[in-house]
């Protein structure tokens, strides 16, 4: 059992080459499973359908300034 799976999101993670339509399962604060559809139960289920959903992104903060 998963701690969170993500339904039905548009999964774009370049680091392996997907671009498509896939869930998303969490556990222990990782990603621990892909997959066009992940059958198995999860504490929380979230349908993320037309939302986009990347992995990899962490933290895009940054301070830019000039001077």
């Amino acid at each position: 059992m998963f701690d969170l799976i993500l339904r039905g999101g548009h999964l774009v993670d370049p680091s392996q080459g997907i671009d498509a339509r896939r869930d998303v399962a969490f556990s222990g604060a990782k990603v621990v499973a892909l997959g066009e559809r992940i059958d198995e139960g999860a504490a929380d289920t979230r349908d993320v359908s037309g939302l986009f959903v990347a992995p990899g992104l962490i933290d895009l903060h940054t301070h830019v300034y000039w001077g």
